[in-house]
């Protein structure tokens, strides 16, 4: 069931000037506040922006967001909706999103590198056999998607999430997967040039090896490798898109 406008009207305007971020900060504030609940249908873009007296652009940015994160979902039909997370479970994420805008790649993927690193550590001690065979199978399957980049991403997502799991930590999975998502928002391009996929492959399955073999010093060089190798195809993309833009 959708809240009545005057929910939103009994907060106070965002003033004009605000970023998408406050947009976010707002909605978050009315979820944990029960304002609205898991299941509520957003207001359409321009009544919202209208009563939270922003632009259209500000939610549009604020929604995105919060999607990529699972706070917000999509229905068939039209509409987006408040997820079935519960306000508590929302607050760790949407720390992740409200630094997206001002987010340096570089500290993102160290981060990253920091994050997976000790997961890929924790994960060879603790991942079972019955673990390495799926994720052996997963890898297996990837191979089939290299023509594919949106097959890739699947595979991609599939096989990291598995390691998440198997690290053993709940809260690092929880990480691992929130640095994820906003690491897709800057690696898009570069996700499409089949010899990035490829490498991403091959540092796949350097890490699956040492996860293989139990070894956990191996397992976080290899992930840390991988990393560092997402951020250089990354920046190199995103720097020949804007030469390419420069010339047009």
């Amino acid at each position: 069931m959708s809240p009545k406008p005057s929910a939103f009207l009994n907060e106070a305007p965002i003033a004009r000037q605000s970023l998408s971020e406050m947009v976010a900060k707002r909605i978050l504030e009315m979820v944990t506040s029960r304002a609205l609940k898991p299941g509520d249908q957003l207001p359409p873009e321009r009544e919202l922006a209208e009563l939270l007296n922003v632009s259209r652009p500000s939610v549009r940015e604020a929604i995105r967001g919060l999607s990529i994160l699972g706070v917000v979902t999509s229905r068939q039909g039209g509409g987006a909706f408040i997820s079935q997370l519960d306000g508590d479970a929302l607050l760790g994420p949407i720390r992740f999103f409200l630094s997206l805008e001002d987010m340096n790649i570089r500290e993102l993927y160290d981060a990253r590198a920091l994050i997976e690193g000790d997961v890929a550590r924790r994960a060879a001690r603790n991942m079972t056999d019955a673990q390495l065979d799926a994720l052996g199978a997963l890898l297996d399957a990837q191979k089939g998607t290299l023509s594919d980049p949106k097959a890739f991403r699947m595979a991609d997502l599939e096989f990291h999430e598995a390691i998440w799991i198997g690290c053993g930590n709940a809260f690092l999975k929880r990480i691992g997967e929130s640095l994820n998502s906003l690491g897709l928002e800057f690696r898009r391009r570069a996700s499409e040039n089949p010899r990035v996929l490829d490498q991403s492959l091959k540092d796949h399955r350097a890490l699956y090896e040492a996860l293989r073999a139990g070894d956990p010093a191996a397992a976080a060089k290899a992930a840390e490798e991988h990393m560092q190798n997402v951020y250089r195809s990354t920046v190199a993309q995103d720097i020949a898109q804007q030469q390419q833009e420069d010339r047009t």
